[in-house]
């Protein structure tokens, strides 16, 4: 990101809310099909899912705080990033109303900082490798 912010570059963030899991709706010990990617996606298996739910949880005053779901705050983070949009996909319509939202959910630096640590608590802990799934 450093490198795109000095020369200018916009970041255009793919899978802004990790496959759903920054919507909360997937819990500690859900199960998904194997036909589904995010069976085979290092997020969502084992200690990384541990620690997803460990971070959700303390987003979950921060989103109430601001009076929003866990999606429009992971939104309003990444969207506040410099230089930086988001593609946020949706399955209905409500959805992307919803995720629309998130542009008017206004973080101070004190919320971003708080954020980005407790990101931290899972980014910290994965592996080097781009690729997110095991195949």
């Amino acid at each position: 990101m450093p490198y795109c912010i000095e020369n200018k570059i916009t970041i255009i963030a793919y899978s802004s809310l990790a496959q759903g899991l920054l919507t909360g709706k997937f819990g500690s010990g859900h199960k998904f099909d194997p036909q589904d990617n995010r069976a085979k996606n290092k997020l969502f298996q084992g200690e990384n899912f541990e620690r997803d739910q460990i971070a959700l949880e303390k987003l979950h005053p921060i989103a109430e705080r601001h009076n929003c779901t866990l999606a429009q705050l992971a939104l309003a983070w990444l969207i506040a990033q410099p230089q930086s949009g988001a593609i946020a996909g949706a399955r209905h319509p409500e959805q992307a109303t919803a995720n629309a939202q998130a542009a008017s959910v206004q973080l101070s630096p004190k919320d971003l900082h708080q954020i980005d640590a407790i990101g931290r608590i899972v980014t910290d802990h994965l592996d080097d490798s781009p690729v997110m799934w095991h195949w």
